[in-house]
């Protein structure tokens, strides 16, 4: 029906608050440790919550946000028959765990995740930007800079909170990837000198060397970006401005950051045609996609 659907779009915020609230919570995680074979209740997931005594109501209110999360194919659900002093035909509900919500755990053993990343886009800060969404046609200024003044990276710089939430994300959310690439993709084989350009604090170098131990990484970032940098093995940290002078080596290693040019510089990041446009028009005479890492496109510029 028109009319559900668009009721449905007028509730459409109630999804990513839920799961957020689901994840800060840690119901994810206490389904996925269950184990495939295990329902759980929403009562027996409330006990595992440090809930006041006085919220008699969590269970009943649990089960409400499940539902939606069932609804959105993030956990199932079925109903299974009680029994209470001796009596059935009462029933309730019991969910366990989806596989996508291995994408959602917390990173206790490296492999990466998206769950700082989820949260990080769904703090007050960037929800914030959102709502000053229109102000980028009226105005023709980012949205970022319309909610808080100043730019993205500037507010990271005086935000040390939400920085850490930043980094954090950046860090689990590349290594996810990034696994999967080094899986897939064979092209750093015959490289010795790799430069990571804006690679934070050298998550992406520090996989990419603990494979390829014969590779050079060298990890370009601003000073305020590398005063946290860990050690690789294999990697330099060279403090430096991408916008004005980038290290040489025989491959530069680009994820996540053409944003930070305007479109006139680098081109829209969206199709593989403008890709192609985009390395031809700056010199290079071949552009390529390898193979794919989850969603992502590992593609070559040749010259």
């Amino acid at each position: 029906m028109v009319s559900l659907h668009a009721e449905s779009i007028v509730n459409t915020v109630a999804f990513p608050m839920v799961l957020k609230a689901a994840l800060e919570l840690g119901v994810i995680d206490t389904l996925a440790a269950a184990g495939n074979d295990a329902w759980l209740s929403p009562s027996k997931i409330a006990v595992s919550l440090p809930t006041k005594p006085t919220n008699l109501e969590a269970p009943v209110l649990l089960d409400r946000m499940l539902r939606l999360l069932v609804s959105h194919s993030i956990l199932k659900c079925r109903v299974i028959e009680t029994e209470k002093n001796g009596r059935t035909g009462n029933t309730q509900r019991v969910y366990a765990a989806e596989p996508v919500c291995k994408f959602f755990l917390k990173d206790s053993d490296g492999s990466g995740s998206l769950l700082s990343l989820f949260l990080l886009l769904h703090t007050q800060v960037l929800v914030k930007s959102w709502t000053n969404l229109k102000d980028v046609i009226l105005e023709g200024k980012d949205a970022f800079s319309s909610a808080h003044g100043m730019r993205l990276f500037e507010y990271i710089g005086s935000d040390k909170q939400f920085a850490g939430l930043f980094h954090k994300a950046m860090s689990e959310s590349a290594t996810m990837v990034m696994k999967k690439v080094l899986e897939v993709y064979k092209g750093f084989e015959d490289v010795n000198i790799l430069v990571d350009v804006g690679g934070a604090t050298g998550t992406i170098l520090g996989l990419v060397t603990s494979k390829y131990p014969h590779i050079k990484g060298v990890n370009l970032d601003v000073a305020q970006v590398l005063t946290n940098a860990p050690f690789y093995p294999g990697v330099e940290h060279v403090s430096g401005d991408m916008f004005i002078e980038v290290p040489k080596g025989d491959a530069v290693f680009m994820k996540w950051i053409l944003h930070d040019w305007t479109d006139e510089h680098c081109g829209k990041e969206r199709s593989f045609s403008q890709f192609e446009n985009l390395a031809l028009d700056s010199g290079f005479v071949r552009c390529e996609i390898i193979c794919l890492a989850y969603s992502y496109s590992v593609m070559e510029f040749h010259k």
